[in-house]
Protein backbone atom coordinates (compact mmCIF):
# COMPACT_ATOMS: atom_id res chain seq x y z
CA UNK A 1 0.00 0.00 0.00
CA UNK A 2 2.83 2.37 0.88
CA UNK A 3 4.51 1.67 -2.44
CA UNK A 4 1.29 2.52 -4.26
CA UNK A 5 1.00 5.86 -2.46
CA UNK A 6 4.62 6.66 -3.23
CA UNK A 7 4.03 5.93 -6.92
CA UNK A 8 1.02 8.28 -6.91
CA UNK A 9 3.07 11.06 -5.36
CA UNK A 10 5.89 10.56 -7.90
CA UNK A 11 3.39 10.58 -10.75
CA UNK A 12 1.91 13.82 -9.50
CA UNK A 13 5.37 15.40 -9.26
CA UNK A 14 6.26 14.31 -12.77
CA UNK A 15 2.95 15.54 -14.16
CA UNK A 16 3.41 18.87 -12.44
CA UNK A 17 6.90 19.21 -13.81
CA UNK A 18 5.67 18.53 -17.32
CA UNK A 19 2.85 21.00 -17.01
CA UNK A 20 4.90 23.83 -15.59
CA UNK A 21 8.05 23.33 -17.62
CA UNK A 22 6.90 21.89 -20.91
CA UNK A 23 6.78 24.90 -23.24
CA UNK A 24 4.15 23.28 -25.42
CA UNK A 25 1.63 22.20 -22.75
CA UNK A 26 1.96 25.20 -20.42
CA UNK A 27 0.16 27.69 -22.73
CA UNK A 28 -2.87 25.40 -22.86
CA UNK A 29 -3.03 24.19 -19.24
CA UNK A 30 -1.55 27.23 -17.54
CA UNK A 31 -4.80 29.29 -17.26
CA UNK A 32 -6.63 26.35 -15.70
CA UNK A 33 -3.82 25.74 -13.24
CA UNK A 34 -3.74 29.45 -12.30
CA UNK A 35 -7.48 29.40 -11.64
CA UNK A 36 -7.10 26.39 -9.35
CA UNK A 37 -4.24 28.10 -7.49
CA UNK A 38 -6.34 31.25 -7.00
CA UNK A 39 -9.30 29.24 -5.69
CA UNK A 40 -7.10 27.37 -3.19
CA UNK A 41 -5.49 30.62 -2.02
CA UNK A 42 -8.88 32.29 -1.45
CA UNK A 43 -10.11 29.22 0.40
CA UNK A 44 -7.13 29.36 2.72
CA UNK A 45 -7.72 33.05 3.47
CA UNK A 46 -11.31 32.38 4.49
CA UNK A 47 -10.39 29.70 7.04
CA UNK A 48 -9.93 30.90 10.66
CA UNK A 49 -6.37 31.02 11.90
CA UNK A 50 -5.17 29.16 14.94
CA UNK A 51 -3.36 30.96 17.71
CA UNK A 52 0.01 29.85 16.30
CA UNK A 53 -0.93 31.33 12.92
CA UNK A 54 -1.38 27.98 11.10
CA UNK A 55 -4.44 27.20 9.04
CA UNK A 56 -6.57 24.61 10.83
CA UNK A 57 -7.53 21.34 9.23
CA UNK A 58 -10.28 22.29 6.74
CA UNK A 59 -12.09 19.04 7.45
CA UNK A 60 -12.55 19.84 11.12
CA UNK A 61 -15.92 21.46 11.91
CA UNK A 62 -15.73 25.19 12.53
CA UNK A 63 -16.72 26.50 15.95
CA UNK A 64 -20.31 27.73 16.00
CA UNK A 65 -20.92 31.45 15.70
CA UNK A 66 -21.24 33.40 18.94
CA UNK A 67 -24.86 33.60 20.09
CA UNK A 68 -26.70 36.87 19.61
CA UNK A 69 -26.69 39.23 22.59
CA UNK A 70 -29.58 38.67 24.97
CA UNK A 71 -28.90 41.81 27.01
CA UNK A 72 -32.37 43.34 27.53
CA UNK A 73 -30.76 46.75 28.07
CA UNK A 74 -28.26 47.17 25.21
CA UNK A 75 -26.10 50.27 25.28
CA UNK A 76 -27.59 53.06 23.17
CA UNK A 77 -25.99 53.87 19.87
CA UNK A 78 -23.71 56.92 20.17
CA UNK A 79 -24.97 60.05 18.53
CA UNK A 80 -23.28 60.86 15.25
CA UNK A 81 -21.66 64.26 15.32
CA UNK A 82 -22.43 66.61 12.48
CA UNK A 83 -19.75 66.98 9.87
CA UNK A 84 -17.73 70.19 10.05
CA UNK A 85 -19.39 72.87 8.02
CA UNK A 86 -22.74 71.06 7.82
CA UNK A 87 -25.83 73.11 8.66
CA UNK A 88 -27.24 72.60 12.20
CA UNK A 89 -30.26 70.40 12.71
CA UNK A 90 -33.48 72.37 12.33
CA UNK A 91 -35.12 73.33 15.62
CA UNK A 92 -38.52 71.91 16.43
CA UNK A 93 -41.25 74.33 15.47
CA UNK A 94 -42.89 76.05 18.41
CA UNK A 95 -46.51 75.20 19.09
CA UNK A 96 -49.28 77.66 18.40
CA UNK A 97 -49.48 80.50 20.93
CA UNK A 98 -51.97 79.98 23.74
CA UNK A 99 -55.21 81.84 23.53
CA UNK A 100 -56.42 84.16 26.25
CA UNK A 101 -59.02 81.55 27.13
CA UNK A 102 -56.40 78.83 27.56
CA UNK A 103 -54.25 81.03 29.78
CA UNK A 104 -57.22 81.85 32.00
CA UNK A 105 -58.27 78.21 32.32
CA UNK A 106 -54.74 77.02 33.09
CA UNK A 107 -54.37 79.70 35.74
CA UNK A 108 -57.63 78.64 37.36
CA UNK A 109 -56.68 74.96 37.29
CA UNK A 110 -52.91 74.48 37.35
CA UNK A 111 -51.64 70.95 37.01
CA UNK A 112 -50.53 69.47 40.34
CA UNK A 113 -46.92 68.82 41.20
CA UNK A 114 -46.20 65.68 43.22
CA UNK A 115 -43.09 64.56 45.04
CA UNK A 116 -41.62 61.21 43.94
CA UNK A 117 -42.96 58.37 46.06
CA UNK A 118 -39.48 57.34 47.24
CA UNK A 119 -38.97 60.86 48.58
CA UNK A 120 -42.33 60.83 50.35
CA UNK A 121 -41.66 57.51 52.11
CA UNK A 122 -37.92 58.21 52.55
CA UNK A 123 -36.98 55.06 50.61
CA UNK A 124 -39.51 53.05 52.68
CA UNK A 125 -38.02 54.19 55.98
CA UNK A 126 -40.81 56.63 56.93
CA UNK A 127 -44.12 55.54 55.46
CA UNK A 128 -47.01 57.66 56.83
CA UNK A 129 -49.46 55.41 58.63
CA UNK A 130 -52.38 57.01 56.80
CA UNK A 131 -50.81 55.66 53.60
CA UNK A 132 -50.98 52.08 54.89
CA UNK A 133 -53.32 49.82 52.93
CA UNK A 134 -56.21 48.23 54.82
CA UNK A 135 -54.72 44.78 54.31
CA UNK A 136 -51.75 43.09 52.66
CA UNK A 137 -51.20 39.60 51.34
CA UNK A 138 -48.67 37.17 52.81
CA UNK A 139 -46.04 35.67 50.52
CA UNK A 140 -44.86 33.23 53.15
CA UNK A 141 -46.69 31.39 55.87
CA UNK A 142 -46.88 32.98 59.30
CA UNK A 143 -48.00 31.88 62.73
CA UNK A 144 -49.94 34.27 64.96
CA UNK A 145 -49.76 33.86 68.71
CA UNK A 146 -52.32 35.13 71.19
CA UNK A 147 -50.53 36.46 74.25
CA UNK A 148 -52.38 37.35 77.45
CA UNK A 149 -50.51 38.63 80.50
CA UNK A 150 -47.26 37.50 78.92
CA UNK A 151 -48.53 33.97 78.37
CA UNK A 152 -49.24 32.34 75.00
CA UNK A 153 -52.83 31.20 75.23
CA UNK A 154 -53.49 30.41 71.58
CA UNK A 155 -52.16 30.50 68.05
CA UNK A 156 -53.33 30.36 64.46
CA UNK A 157 -51.56 29.47 61.23
CA UNK A 158 -51.79 31.78 58.21
CA UNK A 159 -50.80 30.18 54.88
CA UNK A 160 -49.41 32.00 51.84
CA UNK A 161 -52.03 34.30 50.34
CA UNK A 162 -53.71 35.17 53.65
CA UNK A 163 -54.77 38.80 54.01
CA UNK A 164 -53.47 40.51 57.16
CA UNK A 165 -53.54 44.03 58.54
CA UNK A 166 -50.31 46.10 58.46
CA UNK A 167 -49.77 47.75 61.82
CA UNK A 168 -46.27 49.23 61.89
CA UNK A 169 -43.16 49.34 59.70
CA UNK A 170 -39.74 49.45 61.35
CA UNK A 171 -37.08 49.45 58.67
CA UNK A 172 -37.73 46.24 56.74
CA UNK A 173 -39.76 44.60 59.52
CA UNK A 174 -43.52 44.86 59.15
CA UNK A 175 -45.79 44.14 62.08
CA UNK A 176 -49.06 42.59 60.95
CA UNK A 177 -52.23 41.53 62.71
CA UNK A 178 -54.68 38.73 62.12
CA UNK A 179 -57.83 40.19 60.54
CA UNK A 180 -60.03 37.82 62.53
CA UNK A 181 -58.42 38.81 65.82
CA UNK A 182 -56.24 41.93 65.64
CA UNK A 183 -54.80 41.22 69.09
CA UNK A 184 -52.84 38.40 67.44
CA UNK A 185 -49.77 39.93 65.79
CA UNK A 186 -46.41 38.92 64.41
CA UNK A 187 -43.59 40.42 62.37
CA UNK A 188 -42.49 39.62 58.85
CA UNK A 189 -40.06 41.01 56.30
CA UNK A 190 -41.91 43.72 54.37
CA UNK A 191 -40.93 42.15 51.03
CA UNK A 192 -42.69 38.95 52.10
CA UNK A 193 -45.93 40.88 51.58
CA UNK A 194 -47.31 43.09 48.81
CA UNK A 195 -47.13 46.14 51.11
CA UNK A 196 -44.85 48.19 48.83
CA UNK A 197 -46.73 47.26 45.67
CA UNK A 198 -50.05 48.38 47.14
CA UNK A 199 -48.67 51.75 48.20
CA UNK A 200 -47.02 52.25 44.80
CA UNK A 201 -50.30 51.36 43.07
CA UNK A 202 -52.25 53.74 45.29
CA UNK A 203 -49.77 56.53 44.59
CA UNK A 204 -49.91 55.96 40.82
CA UNK A 205 -53.70 55.87 40.89
CA UNK A 206 -53.90 59.03 42.96
CA UNK A 207 -51.51 60.98 40.73
CA UNK A 208 -53.20 59.80 37.54
CA UNK A 209 -56.62 60.64 38.95
CA UNK A 210 -55.46 64.10 39.99
CA UNK A 211 -54.21 64.94 36.51
CA UNK A 212 -57.38 63.58 34.93
CA UNK A 213 -59.53 65.61 37.31
CA UNK A 214 -57.70 68.85 36.47
CA UNK A 215 -57.89 68.08 32.75
CA UNK A 216 -61.65 67.49 33.06
CA UNK A 217 -62.13 70.74 34.98
CA UNK A 218 -60.18 72.65 32.35
CA UNK A 219 -62.33 71.18 29.61
CA UNK A 220 -65.56 72.12 31.37
CA UNK A 221 -64.38 75.64 32.14
CA UNK A 222 -63.12 76.16 28.59
CA UNK A 223 -66.47 75.07 27.13
CA UNK A 224 -68.36 77.30 29.54
CA UNK A 225 -66.24 80.40 28.96
CA UNK A 226 -66.25 79.90 25.20
CA UNK A 227 -69.97 80.71 25.28
CA UNK A 228 -69.41 83.96 27.19
CA UNK A 229 -66.68 86.02 25.48
CA UNK A 230 -67.54 89.04 27.62
CA UNK A 231 -66.62 87.04 30.74
CA UNK A 232 -63.34 85.99 29.16
CA UNK A 233 -62.56 89.62 28.41
CA UNK A 234 -63.32 90.63 31.97
CA UNK A 235 -61.26 87.78 33.43
CA UNK A 236 -58.35 88.53 31.11
CA UNK A 237 -58.04 91.97 32.71
CA UNK A 238 -57.48 90.41 36.14
CA UNK A 239 -55.65 87.27 34.96
CA UNK A 240 -52.64 86.73 37.20
CA UNK A 241 -53.65 89.66 39.41
CA UNK A 242 -54.08 88.20 42.88
CA UNK A 243 -54.83 90.64 45.65
CA UNK A 244 -53.22 91.26 49.00
CA UNK A 245 -54.36 88.48 51.38
CA UNK A 246 -54.59 91.13 54.09
CA UNK A 247 -57.32 93.02 52.21
CA UNK A 248 -60.21 93.58 54.70
CA UNK A 249 -62.69 92.31 52.09
CA UNK A 250 -61.26 88.83 52.67
CA UNK A 251 -61.84 88.81 56.43
CA UNK A 252 -65.24 87.01 56.29
CA UNK A 253 -63.80 84.55 53.73
CA UNK A 254 -60.98 83.61 56.08
CA UNK A 255 -63.37 83.37 59.04
CA UNK A 256 -65.50 80.91 57.06
CA UNK A 257 -62.47 78.75 56.34
CA UNK A 258 -61.29 78.91 59.96
CA UNK A 259 -64.75 77.75 61.09
CA UNK A 260 -64.42 74.66 58.86
CA UNK A 261 -67.37 75.50 56.63
CA UNK A 262 -65.57 73.83 53.72
CA UNK A 263 -64.40 70.36 54.70
CA UNK A 264 -62.06 69.78 51.75
CA UNK A 265 -59.73 72.70 52.51
CA UNK A 266 -58.27 74.58 55.47
CA UNK A 267 -57.39 78.20 56.08
CA UNK A 268 -53.62 77.55 56.13
CA UNK A 269 -53.93 75.98 52.67
CA UNK A 270 -55.37 79.18 51.15
CA UNK A 271 -52.49 80.81 49.26
CA UNK A 272 -54.08 83.39 46.93
CA UNK A 273 -57.18 85.57 47.00
CA UNK A 274 -58.85 87.58 44.25
CA UNK A 275 -61.79 89.93 44.56
CA UNK A 276 -64.03 89.47 41.51
CA UNK A 277 -66.74 91.98 42.38
CA UNK A 278 -70.38 91.42 41.52
CA UNK A 279 -71.13 88.26 39.56
CA UNK A 280 -74.25 86.35 38.48
CA UNK A 281 -74.40 82.74 39.67
CA UNK A 282 -76.70 80.11 38.15
CA UNK A 283 -76.03 77.05 40.30
CA UNK A 284 -78.62 74.63 41.64
CA UNK A 285 -78.06 75.72 45.24
CA UNK A 286 -77.12 79.35 44.71
CA UNK A 287 -78.77 81.61 42.12
CA UNK A 288 -78.57 85.35 41.84
CA UNK A 289 -75.99 88.08 42.05
CA UNK A 290 -73.21 87.85 44.62
CA UNK A 291 -69.89 89.43 45.37
CA UNK A 292 -67.39 86.65 44.73
CA UNK A 293 -63.86 85.88 45.87
CA UNK A 294 -61.70 83.30 44.11
CA UNK A 295 -59.41 81.44 46.51
CA UNK A 296 -56.52 79.26 45.35
CA UNK A 297 -55.51 76.46 47.72
CA UNK A 298 -52.55 74.13 47.92
CA UNK A 299 -53.95 71.11 49.70
CA UNK A 300 -51.54 68.94 51.67
CA UNK A 301 -52.14 65.27 50.85
CA UNK A 302 -50.21 62.13 51.75
CA UNK A 303 -48.62 62.29 48.31
CA UNK A 304 -47.74 65.99 48.22
CA UNK A 305 -49.39 69.32 47.45
CA UNK A 306 -52.49 69.41 45.27
CA UNK A 307 -53.87 72.69 43.85
CA UNK A 308 -57.54 73.50 44.22
CA UNK A 309 -59.61 76.58 43.46
CA UNK A 310 -62.97 77.53 45.02
CA UNK A 311 -65.20 80.56 44.87
CA UNK A 312 -66.71 82.21 47.92
CA UNK A 313 -70.10 83.96 47.61
CA UNK A 314 -70.85 87.03 49.72
CA UNK A 315 -73.83 89.29 50.28
CA UNK A 316 -73.58 92.44 52.38
CA UNK A 317 -70.14 91.36 53.54
CA UNK A 318 -71.33 87.96 54.83
CA UNK A 319 -70.45 84.54 53.39
CA UNK A 320 -73.45 82.88 51.75
CA UNK A 321 -71.63 79.77 50.58
CA UNK A 322 -68.84 78.17 48.59
CA UNK A 323 -69.06 76.81 45.06
CA UNK A 324 -66.95 75.14 42.40
CA UNK A 325 -65.95 77.95 40.01
CA UNK A 326 -66.75 75.83 36.95
CA UNK A 327 -69.81 73.76 37.78
CA UNK A 328 -71.12 76.26 40.37
CA UNK A 329 -72.01 73.27 42.55
CA UNK A 330 -72.07 73.87 46.29
CA UNK A 331 -68.95 72.98 48.27
CA UNK A 332 -69.40 72.09 51.91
Amino acid sequence: MKKFLILLVLAAVVAGSIIFYDPYLKPYLGPAVDAVKTFVANLGNQLPKKEDGEVPDPFQPLEPDSPASTDPFPAPMPEVASRPGSPPSPARPAGPPKSELDRIVEEMYPMPSFLPLMQIVDNWQKVPERAFPESVQLRERLTFKLVTNGQIVGSSFAPIGTMVKPVRLDGEVLTVANLANESMTNTIHVDSTNFKELIQSRYDEYVSGAFQRVAALRQKERAKLARTPQVVERMAKVSGAWHDPGDPRFVPVKASLAAGEVKAVQLNEAKKFRWNGSEKINGDRYRGTFDTVTVHFEVNTIFGMFPNTLKCLLKDGKVEGWIDPVTEEEKI
